[in-house]
């Protein structure tokens, strides 16, 4: 078979495990990604499970609308495995057992320091028509067959090793086979300003974009990303679309963007302390040491973050932070004032040059019309410089801490932005 005529997929995971929501489907999603960056379009993703006819019903119905199906899952060397005796069914094939990948798989075994047994003979067993590919985090081949014109992929569900199998093997084949344009994908990260506002500042250039780029939104409660994608036939030209599209966005956003790709906020932050030789602590009530968490993610952050401390009551606040009884008489401790103190406390008790603090209502309940639920107080900067600001949050008490901390690391990056 040469090139076939659509570069169009269908996913089907296969396994009762995911339906009953014991187990979470991260493997559609992944190669969903995958292929789409490789010009291939996802039309569907379908979930069914390990029973045969739900197998081949899936199966038949997405090869009449795709190019590509992926299956993934139900190729172990248990009695619930069917993955094989239903691709034969597809392909009007037969199981016939391959010497080649029992030899194969024996030795695996026996590297392990055990031999295989009959299951993994049953497990050599191929359908005609299928090449394999060798699995090397586990037993189960990879297969791949063609049936008039299209191409069915069958994967382990391990995600590690279907991961591994994909990209190593699988993806060059496909790029090969199929007539996949080229695409190139980028993705920039923002903090802070809703998708909405986002939108407006880039709709003369969304409505005026050349042909082969498109942007996406991807809205999160606290960060959006949005995804450049540019295609065409040349890799070049691709990619200079691409380069220009970028650049645009990050000139009319400014410093709204913190990054690209996996970039984290935390990660970010901790480059700008990096260089600008700055060291940080910080004071947290209301988000009780979730800031220090996401700093700890970090590999190296030692460099920089000294450590902080967890200020949940007013106790801590005067006798660690040195807040004054005063201020948190006339202001409560949810106050521009206090948290101001947190900070000025914080940076002189660890020595550090910058600080976060943060105080606030996380909820369910201690709200007053006065301080509702969701009203957070945040201070960032030095003894001698700070920017503080009030958050008006509306969500349930873990995504206020998270949301709370998030904007607290955004507003330091800010800050040291643009200091």
């Amino acid at each position: 078979m040469g090139k076939t005529t659509r570069a169009k997929a269908v996913i089907v995971t296969i396994g009762d495990e995911i339906l009953i929501g014991q187990t979470l489907d991260t493997n559609a999603a992944w190669l969903s990604s995958q292929l789409y960056q490789r010009g291939i379009q996802v039309l569907r993703m379908l979930t069914v499970s390990d029973e045969e006819e739900e197998m081949e019903r899936a199966i038949r119905q997405s090869l009449k609308v795709a190019g590509l199906v992926v299956c993934t899952g139900g190729l172990g060397p248990t009695r619930d495995d069917k993955t094989k005796e239903v691709l034969c069914k597809v392909a009007d094939g037969k199981l016939v057992f391959s010497q080649e990948v029992f030899d194969w798989i024996s030795e695996r075994k026996r590297q392990q320091g055990k031999e295989p047994n009959e299951l993994h003979r049953k497990q050599s067993y191929m359908p005609t028509g299928f090449d394999y590919y060798r699995n090397n985090r586990g037993t189960a081949p990879g297969m791949l067959g063609e049936i008039d014109d299209s191409i069915i992929v069958s994967l382990p569900g391990v995600p590690y090793e279907m991961k591994e199998l994909m990209t190593d093997q699988i993806i060059p084949v496909l790029v090969e086979k199929l007539p996949v344009e080229i695409a190139a994908v980028r993705t920039l990260l923002t903090a802070g300003v809703a998708e909405s506002e986002l939108a407006q500042q880039l709709s003369d250039l969304e409505d005026h974009l050349p042909e082969g780029l498109s942007l996406a939104w991807l809205p999160g409660h606290t960060r959006v990303r949005i995804r450049l994608t540019s295609r065409g036939n040349d890799r070049q030209t691709v990619e200079q679309k691409l380069d220009e599209c970028t650049a645009r966005v990050r000139e009319i956003l400014g410093d709204i963007v913190y990054g690209e790709g996996d970039d984290s906020l935390e990660e970010v932050v901790f480059d700008l302390l990096k260089n600008k030789q700055l060291s940080l602590a910080v004071a947290e009530s209301c988000t009780g040491g979730f800031i220090a968490h996401l700093l700890t993610l970090v590999p190296g952050v030692s460099a920089c973050f000294k450590g902080g401390v967890v200020a949940y009551s007013n106790e801590i606040k005067r006798e660690i932070l040195d807040v004054n009884e005063q201020t948190l008489k006339e202001h409560g401790a949810v106050s521009a004032e206090t948290v101001r103190e947190m900070l000025k406390g914080v940076c002189e008790k660890f020595g550090v040059d910058t600080g976060i603090a943060v105080s606030g209502i996380a909820g369910p309940d201690g709200g007053t019309p006065e301080k509702p639920v969701g009203t957070v107080w945040v201070a960032v900067g030095g003894v001698e410089k700070q920017h503080v600001e009030k958050l008006r949050l509306n969500l349930n008490r873990k995504l206020n801490i998270e949301k709370s901390g998030l904007l607290a690391l955004n507003m330091l990056r800010l800050f040291l932005s643009r200091d």
